[in-house]
């Protein structure tokens, strides 16, 4: 039996934290496999993203969602024995990400947009990421702030201690992504020819997605980003806000960075 075959036995579970490269990352599994991204149908304000039931591989595709692995979620994944590819940022750079796309209407040419960016232009830089780390609520739009996300990592971590996975980060794939694509590869069982792993970095290049996205859709969604941007971006006091939030709601979740050897998760927590 070929690795693709394999995996229609042990699918392919990608579970990624919003604003972490969630698109790069399916457009290299999509090469490297020649498989098809699913997602599950997701009702905004409506799906749980911990629970089990949006849990939906597909025969012939991989999975795609930023679906949390909580116990009942960790439990259907080790029954069907998946193989999860889990992608996740540094917090602080989390929060600037998270600004952007809705400060900007991320998506809005896809039609995805959640058209709320006069939230965060009717105030300060500071006021519009404290918004995002502690969350706030209007008629049209409730978000739930930073606190979510990070459980999800902390949550991935505890999968991956639990049941093999691959953990890689956003700053990872900016850089070293060819050495990245070799780890995948690597965890799927899957032989990468350098023709192929050539192949691979240039359909998942930057000006490459773009190009496709504007073909399909009319534009693109599709914003550049860099590791540590929070230094540029992050007040001090916003720093103190992720700071508290990672100490009293992931309080295992440093523990986890370490093992993990994931220092790159919460760098920037250190106050100048």
């Amino acid at each position: 039996m070929n690795p693709l075959q394999e995996r229609q036995e042990a699918p392919i579970l990608f579970l990624s934290v919003f604003k972490s490269g969630t698109w790069l990352v399916r457009r290299i599994l999509e090469v490297m496999t020649g498989l098809a991204c699913h997602e599950p149908v997701i009702l905004p304000g409506r799906s749980d993203p911990g629970d089990p039931g949006m849990l939906t591989p597909r025969p012939g595709s991989f999975y795609s969602w930023h679906l949390h692995p909580t116990p009942p979620v960790r439990e259907k994944i080790r029954g069907m024995n998946g193989a999860p590819v889990l992608l996740m940022r540094n917090v602080y750079d989390l929060v600037v990400s998270m600004y952007h796309h809705f400060r900007d209407n991320i998506d809005g040419d896809i039609g995805r947009g959640r058209n709320v960016s006069h939230y965060f232009t009717d105030c300060d830089r500071e006021e519009g990421m404290r918004r995002i780390i502690e969350g706030f609520t209007r008629p049209d739009f409730r978000w739930r702030g930073l606190s979510g996300h990070l459980m999800q990592m902390e949550l991935m971590l505890t999968l991956a201690d639990e049941h093999p996975s691959l953990v890689t980060t956003y700053e990872r794939m900016a850089g070293d992504k060819a050495g990245e694509i070799r780890r995948l590869a690597a965890f799927l069982g899957i032989g990468l020819t350098p023709t192929r792993e050539e192949e691979i970095l240039r359909r998942s290049g930057f000006d490459h997605m773009r190009q496709e996205a504007v073909r399909q859709n009319g534009g693109s969604h599709f914003r550049v980003g860099r590791p540590q941007t929070h230094l540029d971006e992050l007040s001090e006091r916003n720093r103190e806000q992720v700071r508290t939030m990672v100490a009293r709601q992931v309080p295992r979740l440093p523990e986890l960075a370490r093992q993990f050897d994931l220092p790159e998760i919460l760098a920037g927590a250190d106050p100048d």
